[in-house]
């Protein structure tokens, strides 16, 4: 038994705040104001002091097992200032890594860069030529590869829409068919030990429960099998809460695997984004004007789709960033529902980025969902004058947090990892502080729901998890300061101490065999 003492924010329904809690074989058996007397005998006590527990985070949307890869194996080059420190950043990893057949890194940016351009195949030829090379953009819709690589492309790919051989720079079906190209020549015990790292990684944010989207070009899907696995060691090691959308149109492939839920990114993103420009809009990018991104699949795809993942069951998510796209997911799932109602489907749209006021009572109306990245409205790797230069006084509307969580949709927080890092504190910070349209700010307490309660709910876990009440699960994050009692410019100072859960603290590190073993010998775990 433990119980705590101080500042108690719960994030129920009622935004209740406590002095107390007491945990007991993993549950919560009480939160009040006044200890009960079977209680008050008890000797341990943990004082919080000036420091606040709450509901333990969750991450909404994020590509684990990319992310992973990315912080434990490939380089990054989002701190890069021009295209010598990438390369510096490049030829110390390469001088380094003497293994790789297929060099991997990310975040490169033609924002954030001295040069305001993308680096070029002849510029990494220069950089690093042995062994093959890309570089994935910030925002995970492009990719730029050296001579080694664009030759080794076969020619299926290599004829496929946005595949540039003379700048390297792949875009819209080349990049999505190039890069699982290059994932499934990568080592599967790289990608488990990576995997098993990233959960530890998570965890230091104080994150207890993901929303991961897999499915990105191993063969047989084999990532989808092992964070499935890996999700099961951990979820009997220390209770950590990993729920799978297996990225796919492909409603038999899911039903084969008994798995509850379908969509995400890559085979199921209705459009590209604005990095690339290939995000779908109603009217034209302002600075193209014979542009308005790409959709890609027919309506009566997405339907067809929609329809046969809701009539088996499944909790169907979709990518769509522009507003044509966003129209077109909403209208498949409008008819999906119309073909077999389901009073509670929580299919959900990521991003939605242009969201309009008509769509947003669509979305209230049909009970659809939508998981918002709060870290993008902040990156200086795609900066508020970029979007304005290619959307015009459109970027003014996006993101419309206030008005979304007023229409009583159901908004969770997600980081979209590896496109921005997985840290709730940075999210609740650009939910309070919204750079465009401060009218659409959060208060702190809807914020830190967005990546509690709301997240739990999103996946159907708010029966258990996501708020701090009697008979839930608890799973728990210590914060070095109460939230509640911040400015919100002051949000970034918050920082995340310790994670329980299950009512005991986290404990990082697990071996491949360990881990192994753990999935072997635990019972079903529903992911």
């Amino acid at each position: 038994m433990n119980i705590f003492h101080g500042s108690i924010v719960t994030c129920d329904k009622n935004n209740n705040q406590f002095k107390y809690l007491v945990e007991d074989r993993g549950k919560i058996v009480f939160v009040g104001d006044e200890l009960p007397e079977q209680f008050a005998r008890h000797q341990s006590v943990i004082e919080l002091g000036s420091r606040a527990l709450i509901p333990a985070f969750g991450d909404g949307h994020l590509h684990f097992s990319n992310w992973a890869l990315i912080a434990g194996e490939y380089f990054d080059v989002r701190t890069s200032k021009n295209f010598k420190e990438m390369g510096d950043i490049i030829t110390r990893f390469t001088s380094q890594d003497k293994k790789s057949k297929i060099i991997v890194g990310f975040g490169i940016s033609s924002h954030s860069v001295e040069e305001q351009r993308l680096i070029t195949r002849k510029e990494l030829d220069v950089i690093h030529s042995k062994r093959p090379l890309l570089i994935v953009c910030y925002d995970g819709h492009s990719l730029v590869a050296n001579s080694a690589l664009i030759e080794l492309y076969p020619e299926k790919i290599r004829n496929l829409r946005g595949f540039n051989s003379d700048s390297g720079q792949l875009f819209n079906e080349a990049y999505y068919e190039g890069l699982d190209y290059v994932t499934s020549k990568i080592s599967l015990p790289k990608l488990i030990k990576s995997v098993i790292g990233g959960y530890d990684l998570l965890a230091e944010k104080g994150i207890g429960l993901i929303h991961t989207v897999e499915g990105i070009g191993f063969p047989g899907d084999m990532d989808v099998t092992l964070v499935n696995m890996i999700a099961k060691a951990r979820a009997k090691k220390n209770r950590f809460q990993t729920r799978v959308f297996f990225q796919t149109l492909d409603v038999k492939k899911v039903i084969k695997r008994k798995l509850p839920r379908i969509g995400g990114c890559f085979a199921a993103a209705l459009d590209g984004c604005f990095g690339a420009c290939d995000a779908a809009l109603v009217e034209p990018y302002s600075h193209e004007p014979d542009n308005k991104g790409i959709l890609f699949y027919r309506d009566e795809e997405v339907a067809s789709f929609a329809k046969e993942a809701n009539r088996a069951g499944l909790q169907i998510e979709l990518h769509a960033i522009g507003d044509a796209a966003i129209n077109q997911a909403i209208s498949a799932i409008e008819k999906a529902l119309t073909d077999t109602p389901r009073e509670d489907h929580r299919h959900t749209i990521i991003h939605a980025c242009l969201l309009s006021t008509e769509n947003i009572e669509r979305c209230a109306k049909l009970g659809i969902g939508i998981t918002l990245q709060p870290g993008f409205l902040g990156t200086d790797l795609e900066p508020v004058e970029y979007l304005q230069k290619i959307l015009g006084d459109r970027v003014l509307t996006s993101s419309a947090l206030r008005t979304m969580v007023d229409s009583g949709i159901h908004v969770s927080g997600g980081s979209d990892a590896p496109v921005t890092h997985p840290d709730p504190i940075e999210g609740m910070y650009f939910c309070c502080n919204h750079p465009y349209d401060d009218s659409q700010s959060l208060s702190i307490q809807e914020a830190l729901k967005l990546y509690t309660y709301e997240v739990a709910w999103t996946s159907f876990d708010e029966k258990d998890r996501g708020s701090l009440e009697t008979g839930k699960i608890a799973d728990m994050t210590l914060l070095n300061k109460n939230p509640l009692e911040l400015d919100k410019t002051d949000l970034k100072s918050l920082k995340a101490e310790q994670l329980y859960l299950n009512g005991e603290p986290y404990k990082p590190g697990m071996g491949v065999s360990s881990m192994l073993l753990n999935s072997l010998t635990s019972g079903r775990v529903i992911t």
